[in-house]
């Protein structure tokens, strides 16, 4: 949810001008230098290094006199990077090419094999490097969760994994995880899951996903289940802090439940997924996910998921994380729960 000012008294704004030369007028494009790339900062300042990428509103930048540090993107003027990128920007065009200086303030020319675009700085919302080997393309995270209550002797496990690996208009996902809960007097619980996502970016913000998952949850006397399918989808917002995006896909899924016979089920899934970036010195990433699905073979069942999650910065690469999960179903087999409802806190690290 970007935050925006909706009103601002007379006075502070006619405190806060001054008649001093603006960025713009004093504005000389960068030299672009043959081994290292520059920002140009609206305080003036030139900073020299390793520009790594943007990503929502952030710009990772290593020096040698500072190692990696962390830019704000609307704080540039503009960038000088000869590295090749898959550039986004925010009318869901994608690019591959470098960015040079463009010819004012707050302006950058996007460098393609073909032709050089002028665009506006914050026009720009995402910049992914091209590496050259698979494994410096790999992005992920590992978290894990411990919560134990002496008053009525629980205890709560989870552990979670994501891996991605992204290529020009491309995108690879998988993720695993699990949870076990135990309590004096009650069965122990035991959910597990896992998925693999491939994304196609199309033009105009729109994209094709194709994905499996599978898991159990004795929660819900679910032995197993597993499910394919693919289907279109849109980016509705994409900026440098918030991303909404929407898709519908037909699904096969094969499930069983306790004492039931396995059975085949087609849900048309349709998914919102949400997320808000918050800058500050310790950054904090808001997301969640819904997903209905009607099943088209079985008139009148629906299955609905939630999930929402918040994860705060406490170090480089280490974060806290809370996260809450939610799962219907509206006409389960007989004496078996309709919903469960589960809560997570865990440590994060994400390389």
């Amino acid at each position: 949810m970007c935050r925006a000012l909706l009103l601002l008294p007379l006075g502070c704004a006619i405190a806060a001008w001054r008649p001093a030369p603006s960025v713009a007028q004093e504005f000389t494009p960068v030299t672009d230098p043959v081994k290292s790339d520059t920002l140009l900062l609206r305080n003036g300042d030139t900073i020299t290094g390793d520009f790594r990428e943007l990503q929502r509103g952030i710009v990772s930048f290593k020096t040698d006199a500072a190692s990696t540090i962390n830019v704000k993107w609307p704080r540039v003027v503009t960038a000088v990077t000869g590295k090749t990128f898959e550039i986004i920007l925010a009318d869901g065009s994608t690019y591959v090419g470098s960015l040079k200086s463009g010819g004012a303030a707050y302006r950058v020319l996007v460098e393609t094999a073909g032709k050089t675009i002028d665009v506006a700085r914050d026009s720009v919302v995402q910049m992914v490097r091209i590496k050259k080997t698979v494994w410096n393309r790999l992005d992920g995270s590992v978290n894990a969760g411990f919560d134990y209550t002496q008053q009525q002797s629980k205890v709560d496990l989870s552990l979670a994994g994501t891996i991605t690996y992204e290529i020009a208009h491309r995108r690879f996902g998988m993720s695993l995880g699990g949870t076990f809960s135990r309590q004096d007097g009650t069965s122990d619980i035991r959910r597990r899951d896992m998925a693999a996502t491939y994304a196609h970016e199309l033009s105009d913000k729109w994209f094709w996903s194709t994905g499996a998952n599978g898991g159990s949850n004795t929660q819900l006397s679910l032995d197993y289940f597993w499910s394919i399918g693919t289907g279109p989808g849109r980016f509705l917002v994409r900026s440098d802090r918030v991303t909404v995006a929407t898709w519908a896909g037909l699904f096969f899924r094969n499930e069983r439940y306790e004492g039931e016979n396995s059975r085949n089920t087609l849900p048309l899934s349709l998914t919102t997924d949400f997320q808000w970036f918050v800058w500050s010195s310790l950054n904090t990433d808001v997301s969640s996910r819904l997903t209905v699905s009607p099943i088209l073979n079985d008139a009148g069942r629906w299955q609905i998921a939630f999930t929402a999650a918040l994860s705060r910065d406490l170090v480089s690469s280490l974060n806290l994380s809370i996260g809450v999960t939610e799962v219907y179903d509206s006409k389960p087999p007989s004496d078996v729960n309709q919903n469960d409802f589960n809560f997570t806190s865990s440590l994060g690290w994400t390389f």
